[in-house]
């Protein structure tokens, strides 16, 4: 079976019941928005130690002493802005080296396509965790215009297939499909949970006591890095 048949394999069944699961995923982002009044309310105080890392995706030595966790969503310009600039610093200042792990977490907040690309990525970690972040970086590398329509199915698999190969690509749209309900369960909670902290778009992080918010230069990253090391 060659490549393009295997696609048409997993790519029909997957996108009859995408079409449902982005409806549900989006009932339940509905549920939890972005508020724009929480612009005015003081902003809670954080604290990595207090933030759900179990179970999420994440790059890095999984016993580093720092850990970040980085609110996101595949769709925003300023992440991509922050994906060719501030996160490859990091990975070779501090991720590499085994002083950080970073912790993605979902904050899907511009639209279905955000919703279905965190679907993706829950079931890519879930099929190849090595490969997570190099599928990662390829999607944004691959972002288009916020709304636009770019994220469709074949997109996806796409990227998928050339980093995974067609064979695991499959079996992340196997999961997309089995796994919907629970993927969505995940999305929603740390959508939810960075509303409880403050998070009101992307990029975010969390870095020992401090919420950074926005497309900080890597200056502000790097002191919080160090006055969480040092609060050790």
């Amino acid at each position: 079976m060659n490549q393009e048949q295997n696609n048409q394999k997993f790519s029909t069944p997957a996108a009859i019941v995408l079409g449902a699961v982005i409806i549900a995923l989006a009932v339940i982002w509905a549920l939890h928005p972005s508020s724009p009044s929480a612009a005015n309310q003081p902003t809670p105080s954080v604290n990595i130690n207090n933030v759900k890392v179990a179970g999420e995706p994440f790059v890095g030595n999984a016993n580093a002493p720092i850990t970040i966790a980085y609110f996101f969503d595949y769709q925003c310009p300023f992440c991509k802005q922050d994906e060719e600039t501030v996160i490859p610093q990091l990975m070779t200042d501090y991720v590499n080296t085994g002083k950080v792990k970073i912790v993605f977490k979902d904050f899907p907040f511009l639209g279905p396509d955000s919703l279905t690309l965190s679907t993706a990525a829950r079931a890519v970690w879930d099929v190849e965790p090595d490969k997570f972040y190099e599928w990662h970086k390829a999607v944004y590398d691959a972002q288009g215009e916020e709304g636009s329509g770019w994220a469709t199915q074949t997109e996806i698999m796409k990227i998928t297939t050339d980093v995974l190969g067609a064979t695991d690509a499959a079996q992340v749209a196997n999961l997309m499909t089995v796994n919907a309900a629970k993927y969505a369960a995940e999305i929603a909670a740390d959508k939810t949970e960075g509303d409880s902290l403050g998070v009101q778009g992307t990029p975010a992080m969390i870095i020992g006591t401090q919420l950074l918010v926005g497309a900080e230069p890597y200056s502000a990253i790097q002191s919080a890095i160090a006055a969480a090391a040092k609060s050790q």
